[in-house]
């Protein structure tokens, strides 16, 4: 469509006043965060400042382009989302960024008017269905014409490389584009470095989204009640989150008592104890469409918690504050692998990972355990601007209860900020000030 407003009122109204992001937060987001003190960002700033991110990553990469089909990155070079869970398992929409600026966004037939809010949208055209749901026997019909349409952009919005960067797509979505001539280079690296350095609009954003967080978790804390089944105290954290802003949570993990051990238990109908550990871990994609990733365990009721279960948050306690403190600019992944201290992985089970990178969702990097650095390690530094999560997970290999906690750290200047400075006891969940240090 014409960037120009279209006629009808209807969709007038839906492009302006009515579109959800030119709304904005509302209540009781807008008021909690004004207590606390918090600047909203400058979306316009934001989105411009995201584009440079990836036209810089384009010349570096000396490609003519790079097509984007993962929703997280579509919304990191467009910020308008649209069905983003649907899209994740629908190529129904897709963008295309040429080396020179341009952004074309392709969207689900009738969502033209999504992107409206983006002066940086340069144009909107209905995607080109070319998946077996979408198209059926004609997929390779249609891939063609999607094709042809992304070597045109190519050939006119790059430096004549015939070079495309693409995240991700089918079989048929990259062989349709090689018959284009175009030679395919590997996208989804191109916009981990892109996203892994925030600007201060985003990080403004993660702000809004991190107090978003604070109050869903502390009212999802008040409603804790022995009796409650996981799904019901779950379902507190959803709907506390979703008023505030919030977008989803990517996961369902939260457990109490014996399913706390081993971790990566989902939240079911198991129904919480008195004294059980219920420990979560929010994976929640919030306000502005950034990530507040924390975990927390706590003591439902009043009955003592079992000596095992404590003694494992205690090492999760002990494992967190330890390792925060390697979070400064300039050290290498490789020293955070192997200068972080755990429990003795022989008798306790741990997380998957001992960091990793957080911004709309969970990013680069992925700091593994030094056992797996062989196989999956990766080297790296730390920037400036990067966010990333300090994470734990505890829990004795002869069994109990164990213990996830998890804080949220922005790498300074001169050190490190803890963005959640909040408790990390059992049996209380309170802010506890400003935490830095390096």
């Amino acid at each position: 469509m014409d960037r120009a407003l279209p006629d009808d009122p209807l969709v007038r109204r839906a492009a302006t006043v009515g579109h959800r992001m030119a709304m904005g937060p509302g209540e009781p987001a807008l008021s909690e965060w004004a207590a606390a003190g918090l600047t909203l960002p400058d979306e316009i700033a934001l989105m411009r400042y995201r584009l440079d991110r990836i036209v810089q990553q384009l010349t570096l990469a000396d490609v003519d382009g790079i097509l984007l089909f993962d929703p997280m990155n579509v919304m990191y070079a467009t910020y308008a989302p649209n069905m983003q869970v649907w899209h994740l398992h629908n190529q129904a929409r897709f963008a295309f960024v040429g080396a020179d600026g341009q952004l074309v966004l392709f969207d689900y037939p009738n969502c033209e008017f999504l992107s409206a809010h983006n002066p940086y949208v340069n144009e909107v055209r209905t995607a080109t269905g070319f998946t077996y749901f979408l198209a059926g026997d004609r997929a390779g019909e249609q891939a063609k014409t999607y094709a042809a349409e992304l070597a045109d952009l190519a050939r006119n919005h790059g430096g004549h490389t015939c070079r495309l960067a693409v995240d991700a797509s089918t079989t048929l979505g990259i062989t349709s584009l090689q018959d284009q001539g175009l030679a395919l280079v590997e996208g989804t690296r191109i916009m981990e470095e892109a996203r892994k350095v925030k600007g201060p609009d985003e990080l403004a954003a993660m702000r809004c989204s991190v107090a978003g967080t604070l109050t869903s978790c502390l009212k999802m804390f008040e409603a804790m009640r022995p009796g409650m089944s996981e799904n019901q105290l779950w379902g507190v954290l959803w709907a506390e989150m979703l008023a505030r802003h919030g977008e989803w949570m990517e996961c369902r993990l939260l457990s109490a008592g014996p399913r706390t051990n081993p971790w990566f238990q989902e939240c079911s109908s198991n129904v919480i104890k008195d004294g059980d550990l219920v420990a979560f871990d929010t994976d929640l994609v919030g306000a502005y469409g950034m990530m507040t990733d924390i975990s927390r365990t706590w003591t439902c009721g009043d009955a003592k918690t079992s000596a095992g279960g404590r003694h494992a948050h205690a090492l999760a306690v002990e494992q967190v504050s330890r390792n925060i403190e390697l979070l400064t600019p300039g050290r290498t992944f490789r020293e955070l692998c192997h200068s972080a201290w755990t429990p003795p992985v022989e008798d306790y089970r741990h997380y998957s990972v001992l960091f990793h990178g957080v911004g709309q969702c969970d990013e680069y990097p992925s700091i593994p355990f030094p056992n797996a650095w062989e196989a999956s390690g990766y080297d790296g530094v730390l920037e400036p601007g990067m966010v990333l999560t300090v994470e734990a997970y505890v829990g004795a290999r002869l069994g109990g209860e164990g213990a996830k906690l998890e804080n949220q750290v922005l790498i300074t200047a001169d050190g490190y900020e803890n963005l959640t400075p909040w408790t990390l006891d059992l049996d209380r969940f309170e802010p506890i000030g400003e935490a830095a240090g390096g």
